[in-house]
């Protein structure tokens, strides 16, 4: 039952699809048509008022599609027709018979001076569809069609489509899927996602149409944000170095091209290109910031992130309009400044845990100088002060706790050299003689600290303090001495 009543589905749906391409016939007259033959093909064409739609042949015109609420009088109409059918259509919301009308004037009338209004309302048809990428095309190839459009009327027009090519990426820009329109189909097609590279091409269009136009900085600015877009989401887990760089060369190229130099005039939308130039360097800083973060804390990004957050303080220092930016570019040096002194702070943990007490010394020493400097740029208001307060006490504390482990450690290995002569080396095996050697290295890089650090470290006990600086002066005498041997050792072997 179940195939019977598929196959009689599927010859129904075959019949309507070529019950279009039937004429009508006289069932009286053995299938024959119902009029005698016209000799004037054009005539016969005015004549046809199409009971239907489908594939049919035209005389004079051929084999074409007739759509539903379509007469095939619009093959016969001149251009002047054609328009104010198409205009009406539209008007009236019969995209269908619009679209028709339309494509018929620009394409069997393309130098007529209604070509390009026609080409106009084919795009326009996309739009009300929502099919917008080919509307966007078709706004394209009327202006590579027409670079002359509406020149008698200062391009008044021209500068309507681009704003609509413009706003069409913008739509894309801020999340509309792309849709794959099927051939031959006006209204059905499949959604095939967001793309940022495609949303990117769209506006790079825009600028290679009017490179200085009053669109260009805008339509510049939107290529890096489409490719700034396409580092976040699902898609963004994929990006490489490549994509950044994508994004800062679309913003730097906004920049280098429009930023206003001293003794240029002001263009119409002047302050809108000076506003879009400087968030365009502001967004270069954010994305190196980014990548500062990315992973594995990057210094020497964090270093150019706080240079282009910088420069973009220093060019717009005396744009009240920008303050905000102002301020949140100085928020965020702070932040990047105090990233590095977690990233020395990490650091000088490692070493301490390792029991690399000299290292550790040194990395949390550099912390809180770091932290220091952050507290000194930062509000006290801030977050950002607050926490490097916090680091900054945390390694002065840290630093004082390794610099005892480190002293205490080398008099633990004193007793390891005590009974060393200087003089008796020689007398030594290899394996005694490299024991040496590295316990008085160890005593030696333990007790690398300054007079001040050392008597800290023992809490100025004098006495403590003798016995440290004696075991200090000790190891470096054995060590030398060691070394020496060692030398002459392997010069013996050598010969």
């Amino acid at each position: 039952m179940t195939r019977g009543f598929l196959f009689l589905f599927v010859l129904s749906a075959l019949g309507v699809v070529f019950s279009g391409c039937i004429s009508a016939k006289n069932e009286n007259d053995g299938g024959r048509a119902v009029n005698p033959p016209n000799r004037n093909p054009l005539e016969r064409m005015r004549n046809t008022a199409s009971p239907g739609h489908g594939f049919k042949y035209f005389d004079g015109v051929g084999w074409k599609y007739l759509p539903p609420g379509v007469k095939a009088e619009m093959f016969t109409m001149t251009a002047a027709e054609l328009y104010e059918v198409a205009q009406e259509a539209f008007a009236g919301g019969d995209y269908t018979k619009a679209l028709f009308a339309a494509r018929w004037l620009h394409v069997h009338h393309p130098g007529a001076d209604l070509a390009p209004e026609a080409r106009r309302i084919v795009a326009q048809v996309y739009e009300k569809r929502g099919f917008y990428e080919n509307a966007f095309q078709e706004y394209q190839a009327l202006l590579d069609a027409h670079p002359d459009y509406d020149a008698a009327n200062s391009g008044a027009k021209r500068t309507e489509v681009a704003q609509r090519m413009f706003d069409i990426a913008g739509e894309y820009l801020d999340g509309k899927w792309f849709r794959w329109k099927i051939p031959y189909q006006e209204r059905m097609y499949l959604p095939v996602f967001s793309s940022m590279s495609r949303t990117a091409k769209l506006y790079r269009q825009v600028v290679t149409n009017a490179p200085y136009g009053e669109l260009a900085a805008s339509a510049q600015y939107g290529v890096g944000q489409a490719h700034e877009q396409a580092l976040t989401g699902f898609w963004g887990f994929f990006a490489d170095e490549t994509a950044y760089k994508k994004a800062t060369e679309a913003y730097q190229l906004l920049a280098d091209r429009y930023q206003k130099r001293l003794g240029d005039a002001d263009r119409p939308n002047q302050k809108e290109i000076d506003r879009v130039v400087a968030e365009a360097s502001f967004r270069v800083a954010a994305i190196y910031e980014v990548q500062a973060n990315e992973g594995v804390y990057d210094q020497s990004m964090a270093e150019r992130a706080i240079n282009a957050f910088k420069d973009f303080r220093t060019l717009n220092a005396e744009d009240s309009n920008l303050k905000p930016r102002l301020d949140e570019a100085e928020e965020r040096i702070n932040r990047l400044h105090l990233e590095r002194v977690r990233g020395a702070l990490a650091i000088a943990e490692f070493y301490e845990r390792r029991g690399r007490w000299i290292a550790a010394f040194k990395y949390f020493g550099e912390t809180s100088s770091r932290a220091g400097t952050v507290e000194g740029l930062a509000n006290e208001k801030s977050p950002v002060y607050a926490e490097a307060r916090r680091i900054n006490e945390l390694s002065k504390i840290s630093r004082d706790r390794v610099t005892k482990k480190s002293v205490y450690e080398a008099l633990g290995l004193a007793a390891d050299i005590e009974n060393v002569g200087l003089t008796g080396m020689m007398e030594l095996s290899d394996r005694q003689l490299d024991s040496v050697e590295r316990v008085s290295r160890r005593i030696e890089l333990n007790l690398r600290l300054q007079e001040a650090e050392l008597r800290k470290a023992v809490d100025n006990k004098n006495m403590v303090y003798e016995k440290v600086d004696a075991l200090k002066t000790r190891a470096d005498a054995i060590l030398e001495a060691a070394e020496a041997e060692l030398d002459r050792r392997a010069a013996e072997a050598n010969k």
